[in-house]
């Protein structure tokens, strides 16, 4: 009956809105993902100010912390094995999609943010509802499915999805779930400045890295990639590729998951990006800020599915794809031992798993402390914390397919949610942004707002006075 619903949920609701809404927001905003881009990767050299900010880069590292979880590697695996290579065709379709989901999302969580009572910025989604559409109840729910999500996805599934690999090392699964909890209780006891540098140092590394290494394979089989890229071309518009793609885009780890399973591949809607966004006060001279944080969260899903792409080249042109023994983590380290033709080279697999579980951690945990700054206050964030920390080692023993049924619900109802608030208060981000971009087009009247709101404290989760 549970997992009806969730089929039911992921594949006929939360997937077809998703769609819909990306190509609503696609033609308003007269797509600007595809021709603004290159300003957003222009965007993110400013350096900020202050304790409580950071800037566009942290942020962006941040996000993709938070985005190139495990799911990256074996669920892009999963996605080619059940529909086939032409699955990687409806990633990237998806993935244009989400990506001005995302710039809607991040806008309104820099129109709407507050400043915080220890001083620095605070938003996403529960201040959008809040401060935008004054609806709190709405904005405490978002907080809860965050924090369960944070729970599950972000902490027991990131360890235990990097258990098997490692205990193949002779690393025992409840070592590796204390020095984990050491590593990320490090981090997040350490404050914002502390995890955004963190992030800063490592995505980069380790996405480099990583590209680097599949570049190496493909190099060395380069006669089979323009073979390989045909078939994802010719295989995408056979009608089982594209059932398998559509739900491979959410990087889902097995077929009967569904497309919710693998959300937080690229963060499109479910609201992650305008919270960790939100802290930045860098300006670019003659942007407004709340657009030009749009822009720079655009860069994360390209990032990530060039990172799904190259990893589905790579098992395609080693051929390991075809293999009805090999599953998800293994088939990936298998490429990469048939890609280097040395057997040692699968411990990449797997040492880079363990630094996108890591950063995923970070992410995750950052987005739960601001859902419980909003409903507590911000005194009750290092109990959190403590709690946080306390049960990343439990994941490492805990039953997967349970945590991932609960986190199943959890991100597609936090999704669904994000999206009907970006929805609701699509009319603003239409407006402004066509009246900043297209000035001589705007509709006599319309006001360009250059100017940030004023900033207020934090109003209690109960509180309906608006900001606004």
């Amino acid at each position: 009956m549970f997992e009806t619903f969730k089929t039911i949920l992921g594949l006929f609701v939360v997937l077809p809105f998703l769609a819909g809404v990306g190509l609503y927001l696609s033609i308003k905003l007269r797509w600007l993902q595809l021709h603004k881009l290159p300003l957003a990767f222009r965007l993110i050299t400013r350096k900020s100010s202050g304790k409580e900010s950071i800037s566009s880069f942290g942020a962006l590292s941040a996000v993709l912390g938070g985005n190139l979880g495990t799911g990256n590697i074996s669920g892009i695996a999963v996605a080619i094995a059940t529909g086939g290579p032409g699955s990687l065709f409806w990633m990237w379709i998806m993935a244009l999609f989400g990506a001005v989901i995302k710039f809607a999302g991040c806008f309104l969580g820099l129109r709407f943010r507050q400043m915080s009572t220890r001083g620095g910025y605070v938003g996403g989604p529960m201040y959008y509802f809040h401060y935008g559409l004054n609806r709190p109840f709405l904005a405490k729910l978002f907080c809860v499915l965050t924090l369960i999500t944070a729970v599950t996805v972000g902490g027991f599934v990131q360890i235990n999805s990097i258990t098997l690999p490692f205990f193949e090392f002779g690393v025992h699964p409840a070592i590796l779930g204390l020095s984990m909890a050491v590593f990320v209780g490090y981090v997040i006891l350490g404050g914002l400045k502390r995890f955004a540098k963190i992030s800063m140092l490592i995505v980069p590394l380790m996405a480099v890295g990583y590209l680097l290494a599949c570049f190496f394979i493909m190099i060395r089989n380069l006669d089979a990639v323009v073979p390989a890229i045909k078939l994802i071309v010719v295989s995408a518009f056979d009608f089982s590729s594209l059932l398998g793609g559509v739900a491979g885009y959410s990087i889902m780890s097995a077929l009967k998951s569904g497309f919710e399973r693998g959300l937080f591949a690229t963060d499109s809607g479910v609201g992650l990006a305008p919270i960790l966004h939100a802290p930045v006060t860098d300006r670019s001279p003659g942007m407004d800020i709340a657009i030009s944080q749009g822009l720079i969260s655009m860069i994360s899903p390209i990032i990530v599915m060039i990172v799904c792409t190259l990893t589905g080249i790579v098992l395609l042109v080693t051929g390991v794809w075809q293999s009805t023994e090999l599953q998800s983590t293994t088939m990936c380290v298998e490429a990469f031992r048939v890609g280097f033709d040395i057997f040692e080279a699968g411990h990449l697999v797997t040492v880079t798993l363990f630094f996108f579980a890591f950063t995923t951690i970070l992410t995750w945990s950052y987005c739960a402390d601001r859902a419980v700054e909003y409903l507590f206050g911000e005194e009750r964030i290092k109990y959190f914390q403590y709690i946080f920390i306390a049960l990343i080692p439990v994941g490492a023993f805990a039953h997967v397919n349970i945590v991932w049924s609960i986190a199943d619900v959890s991100m597609s109802l936090m999704m669904a949610l994000n999206v009907i608030g970006v929805v609701w208060l699509s009319p603003i981000v239409i407006k402004e942004t066509r009246a900043f971009f297209y000035p001589k087009r705007s509709l006599p009247g319309e006001v360009i707002m250059q100017q940030e709101p004023k900033s207020a404290a934090i109003c209690k989760a109960g509180d309906e006075k608006s900001v606004r």
